[in-house]
């Protein structure tokens, strides 16, 4: 009987048996979850809310926005949708300033597409070189002088 004992029990240093296999691709399998998931919300955090729709949404609520840019330069406008890397601005004016005869500065607000090579009214402009937007108040000059510039124009 000792024999069978021995066969049956199986020699020391045997190898592991089923339940122990099972038991360590157990922890395999939650290690790859748990890395997926960990993967997904750096990506979330990392791209923002906003990287998985394509919808285009309103930047601002104003009806005006003024858009300064890292050059310097400022665009008012309707800042109506977004596009992945571009803000679309549309009913632009922007600053033009000149010197008159007595060397004081004037500042002057120009409609885009009144220009020599003819553009659209509408902008794409680079995220990356947008510094703020703001919204502006409707008695705002610059919202005062647009409207004057929309009243004058047919």
């Amino acid at each position: 009987m000792a024999i069978e004992s021995k066969m049956v029990r199986g020699p020391i240093g045997a190898r592991p048996g089923p339940e122990q296999k099972k038991s360590g691709s157990w922890r395999w399998g939650i290690g790859i979850i748990v890395i997926v998931l960990c993967g997904a919300a750096a990506w979330y955090f990392w791209m923002g809310p906003g990287a998985a729709s394509t919808e285009q949404t309103p930047i601002a609520s104003g009806d005006y926005q003024a858009v300064f840019l890292d050059n310097g330069q400022v665009y008012f406008g309707k800042l109506d949708r977004s596009r992945d890397e571009f803000l679309t601005l549309t009913d632009v004016f922007y600053l033009q300033s000149g010197v008159a005869v007595e060397q004081t500065s004037n500042l002057s607000l120009t409609k885009l597409g009144s220009e020599a090579h003819g553009p659209e009214d509408q902008m794409l402009i680079n995220r990356e070189h947008v510094l703020f937007i703001e919204d502006m108040k409707n008695d705002s000059k610059v919202v005062q002088a647009i409207q004057q510039y929309k009243t004058s124009k047919p």
